[in-house]
């Protein structure tokens, strides 16, 4: 299981001098392999300028900053969000007021699905954690373009594809992997997207809160910060504030491998 990023902004930690490494940042999602994920598909990727202008003017431009809800659970669908720049949390909240993240999405993905067309309720919310703007596009205004731009039409046709892989495979963690196993393979997969080689060890800059890790991985966020705090005294990880320096990477494998 990885919590996979796809990427389109790179950066470099100037901490590490000569060691680092491109760090990512990207759309965060509970996934079983890394191959599964590839071809995150970009709505605007294969469109002419002229179509992308197009689809722009269909819609309105939405605003966002961090915390700001473009639609919620339980609310009507007044159509689709494409990320233009920001990222999206998209998350569902239990009756109970457990909260479980499906995804971070970055630019390029749409939100507010599944229902494109319809005015169904929504059955999950999505809040800004990254200001930004996305293109707000209309059920009728989908449709329409849909039938004239071929093109946006296999965009989204990609885009749900996508993301019925990322809920299955959501779902297929919940229920085959221990939160203990989900906690270690979503740090091997930040090692993967946000590590930085430094003299043997390797640094995540900025961790994701522990209740952001809590929602990820469906455990409390106090669980998260016991465990984190285990695996310190065991000498696997060592922790500044939101700065995680992993020491002994091979030993969180196992873990994430259930051995």
């Amino acid at each position: 299981m990885l919590l996979h990023s796809i990427s389109r902004e790179i950066s470099s930690d100037p901490v590490a001098g000569r060691d680092a490494r491109p760090q990512q940042d990207g759309s965060l999602l509970l996934f079983e392999t890394l191959p599964n994920l590839a071809g995150v598909p970009d709505v605007f990727a294969t469109l002419t300028a002229r179509e992308s202008a197009r689809v722009a003017a269909a819609g309105e431009r939405i605003d966002f900053d961090a915390g700001d809800h473009l639609f919620r659970q339980g609310d009507a669908h007044s159509g689709i969000f494409i990320l233009r720049e920001g990222i999206v949390r998209s998350f569902y909240v239990a009756p109970n007021g457990r909260e479980i993240t499906l995804a971070n999405w970055t630019p390029g993905n749409f939100v507010g699905g599944p229902d494109i067309f319809s005015e169904a309720p929504h059955v999950w919310s999505g809040i800004g954690i990254k200001a930004g703007h996305a293109i707000r596009l209309p059920g009728p205004a989908v449709r329409r373009l849909m039938s004239d731009i071929p093109n946006f039409a296999l965009g989204l046709v990609q885009g749900l594809a996508y993301k019925g892989k990322c809920y299955s495979s959501l779902l297929q963690m919940l229920g085959t992997r221990s939160v203990v196993e989900r906690l270690a393979h979503l740090l091997l997969n930040l090692i993967d997207l946000k590590g930085v080689e430094s003299e043997g060890t390797i640094v995540i800059a900025e961790m994701p809160s522990h209740e952001e890790l809590a929602a990820m991985v469906g455990a409390t966020r106090q669980w998260i910060s016991m465990t984190i705090e285990k695996f310190r005294k065991r000498g696997l990880v060592d922790i500044n504030g939101r700065r995680l320096v992993v020491l002994r990477r091979e030993a969180l494998r196992a873990i994430a491998d259930g051995c």
